[in-house]
This record gives structure tokens, sequence and C-alpha cells, in this order.
């Protein structure tokens, strides 16, 4: 079973980050070669010599956060400077996703992504929304998962699984407001937030409404899905660099993995859907078409390994280039939110408690 590690941080946001840099300083440098190497690989494989634009990239990225979130910055140098690496190539690692697109943008295809969902209070056993995803990337990237808990001087209580020495990913705050993300892919990019940032910029509001307007209003690199759910409701919001179509949360479950569903986005995808993502949307959208659902459920349809290699939960044992590298499941008006490191079936389940009140 895989363990997932923990460590609790407080302060002002630099101080937060340098106390991440330091205790987490081995698996922080440790990440950065290792997506930097699979960016080189990335590029390599598609022909492409551009890596002398990581540089500027990086740069850029920095300077873009810096002037848009000053506090999220903050705390990035913070952890750069604990961990003794380059804040630029971090940032850049961090968001590699995004970021490698604005390197070059590449036709060919890949089998990376995420699995999410939210499901409606009439559909749940305890009458309130559940938010879930699966959170699949670099095989490699399993051994440098972590929860993040936040405790800042001011703003809300957050935990977040994510990277070493990396911002929001998928997490909740204090307050019951979850977030978390798909990869999309859309050809139009552009200089912007990556979406981690906009993750850890947008977990520090009161409510899913105030976290939907940061993403919806933000310069963004490249194509996400956002996930922003409370106790109210949630709103999915499928978004390419320079559109955002809404969905919020009605009678039925929403779904989405690693293709578009918007027609408008559909016409920019540079490449046909994977096969991956296609099997794991019809997977978990046949699960949660009947029934109610509880905690125990929605670790059953994050655990579904009924295609094997296809399934929504993706071992490494498969031997694929992407591995499920960490699990989360919310309840936001319980304020209840449970993690796993690797695949929902293989990973230690726990409860992250919070410890204000909210």
């Amino acid at each position: 079973m895989y363990e997932l590690d923990q460590i609790t941080v407080s302060g002002d946001a630099r101080s937060m980050g340098r106390q991440q840099g330091e205790a987490l300083r081995d698996r922080v440098q440790s990440l950065l070669g290792h997506r930097l190497n699979e960016m080189t690989n990335y590029l390599a494989d598609r022909s492409v010599d551009r890596m002398h634009r990581i540089e500027e990239v990086g740069q850029t990225c920095l300077s873009r956060l810096r002037d848009w979130d000053p506090e999220g910055w903050d705390e990035h140098m913070g952890v750069a400077e604990g961990a003794e690496v380059d804040a630029a190539r971090l940032l850049l690692v961090l968001n590699m996703t995004d970021t490698r697109d604005l390197v070059c943008w590449s036709p060919a295809g890949d089998d990376e992504g995420c699995t999410a969902l939210s499901i409606p209070p009439d559909r749940t056993r305890s009458s309130t929304v559940i938010m879930a995803q699966s959170w699949d990337l670099n095989r490699g990237d399993i051994e440098h998962v972590v929860a993040v808990h936040r405790l800042p001087d001011e703003g809300p209580e957050t935990w977040s699984v994510t990277v070493a020495g990396g911002p929001t990913l998928i997490g909740m705050n204090e307050h019951g407001l979850w977030v978390g993300t798909t990869n999309l892919k859309t050809s139009d990019v552009q200089d912007g937030i990556g979406y981690m940032n906009l993750l850890h910029r947008a977990i520090r509001q009161p409510d899913r409404i105030r976290a939907a307007a940061v993403i919806e209003s933000a310069t963004r690199i490249a194509a996400h899905t956002y996930w922003l759910g409370d106790q109210g409701g949630a709103v999915q919001l499928e978004c390419s660099a320079s559109d955002v179509i809404r969905h919020d949360l009605a009678a039925d479950p929403i779904v989405q993995t690693n293709h578009c569903l918007d027609a408008g986005h559909q016409a920019r995808e540079p490449e046909a859907a994977s096969v991956s993502s296609r099997h794991r949307f019809d997977r978990a959208t046949a699960l949660l078409a009947e029934g109610e659902f509880d905690l125990e459920a929605v670790r059953g349809v994050l655990s579904d390994r009924s295609e094997g290699a296809l399934s929504i939960s993706r071992h490494p044992e498969d031997g694929e280039p992407t591995t499920t590298n960490a699990c989360l499941i919310g309840i936001p008006a319980e304020r209840r939110l449970e993690a796993c490191r690797g695949p929902a079936d293989q990973g230690h389940w726990v409860r992250l408690p919070f410890v204000r009140s909210g």
C-alpha cells in the first residue's frame, strides 16, 4: 500500500514556502531533474529541438505570477530558497502540462490525464455534494506526491495533495471549498498563469463563486478543466487559454477525463482523444448512471479495474508511461477530505483533518 506523507506549514507565505522547501529538499530537487528529463524526452519523441526555450518560458511565467498573485509568488520563491533550486525552472516543471505546450505545441498523442467527477445531493446518501478525482501523470511522479497542510497567518487553512514543492493541485479549504483539475489540449496557448498557480489562488477563496471568478478572469497558459465545489453546489469550467465553458452541477453527475466535451474546444484539439481518455470517461459515466453514492461507493468508482490498462485506476505494473499518482474525495458540507497516494485500490486512504473552525 502506498503511504501518503503529510507536512504542515504555517506563517506568512514566504515562511510556509521555505518550510516546504527545507523539509522536502531532496524530493523537490529530484522532481526538478525528473520532470526536466520528461520534458526533454517529450520533445525528442516529437523531433522538436526547443529545449532552449525553457529558460525564457520559466522566467516569463515567474514574472506573470508575481504580478497576478504576489502571495502565491512569495510562497513559490520561499520553496525555491528552501530547496536550493532555481525558482523559474521549478515553476516551469510544476506546471509542466501547460508549459511544455508553450515551449512547443505538438500534434502527437499521449495518454496522460485524470478522471474527475461531481455528484449532486440527490444522488448521495448524505444528500450533499460529493467531489472526487484521480490524478494521473508520469509514472515517476508518484515518488514525489505529498499532502501539504497550510495554516497561514492570513487566509483560510487548506489541504492539498500535490508534488513536493508544488502549490495546490487538488484540495479543500476550511470553508469546505474543493478545487481540482483535469488536463486538456487545445491549440490556443499563450504566455500566462500555470494551472497549479490558478488553483493555488482559487483555494484561498471563501466559496465556489469567487473561486470560479479567479479562473475565468485569469490569463491562462493552456487548456484544463477546473472543478470547484462547496456546500451549495459545484461548478466545472472547461477552459482553453482563450475561452471558458461553464457547467453548474444540476440533477446529473458531471464527469470529465482528458478530452474536450465542448464542440468549440473540440475544433481546436490538435489530436483525437486518446483511447484511455475515452474509455475512462465512458466507464465513469456508466458507473455513475444509477444508484446513490457515499465515500465508499466513490472509492469503488476510482478503484475500477474493469478494462486493465484502460481502467480508471491506472497501475504502475501496467507498464504504461502514465499511472494514477493520487486520489481524493471530498464532502464540502462536512469539510471532509480523504486522500491516498497511488491508485485508489493500492493506496492507504487517510482523512486530512481541519483544525480551524471554518
